[in-house]
């Protein structure tokens, strides 16, 4: 009878741990698919020089059990022109080649980094992850 008791607790138990490693293989799979939506520019600072456009400062912040790498980002310029201040004039996309720590909340390019062409006469904005590589351990 302990036999069948023992027996019958091990099956239940091994029942019920497959749904838990099931749904934690499927939020890996959304943190690899999805990094968007565990990576958050929370601050950053940028600059234009000889119609170069240096991005510098970034503050991001992990939210995920994932490394990451190569973070691709778009900018977003707006016109300061009084004639239509504020509207949208162009957009640039570009890696930011850094490495994010699972968990994390780093300021990186402290040095600055070059991404792509801008101009002085655009108010820069909208600074959005679109998506990076995830770095996963083997």
């Amino acid at each position: 009878m302990m036999k069948k008791t023992a027996i019958s607790i091990l099956i239940l138990l091994s029942l019920l741990y497959q749904p838990i490693k099931a749904e934690e293989g499927e939020t890996l799979k959304f943190m690899i698919q999805h990094p968007e939506q565990y990576l958050k520019i929370t601050n950053w600072s940028f600059y234009t020089a000889f119609r170069t456009a240096i991005i510098h400062h970034v503050t991001i912040e992990n939210t995920s059990d994932i490394t990451y790498k190569n973070i691709k980002v778009r900018i977003r310029y707006y016109s300061t022109s009084p004639s239509n201040y504020g509207t949208q004039v162009g957009q640039e996309t570009g890696i930011l080649p850094v490495t994010l720590p699972p968990h994390s909340k780093q300021i990186y390019l402290k040095g600055g980094a070059v991404f792509g062409a801008g101009s002085s006469l655009f108010h820069a904005d909208n600074l959005e992850v679109l998506r990076a590589t995830a770095i996963l351990d083997e």
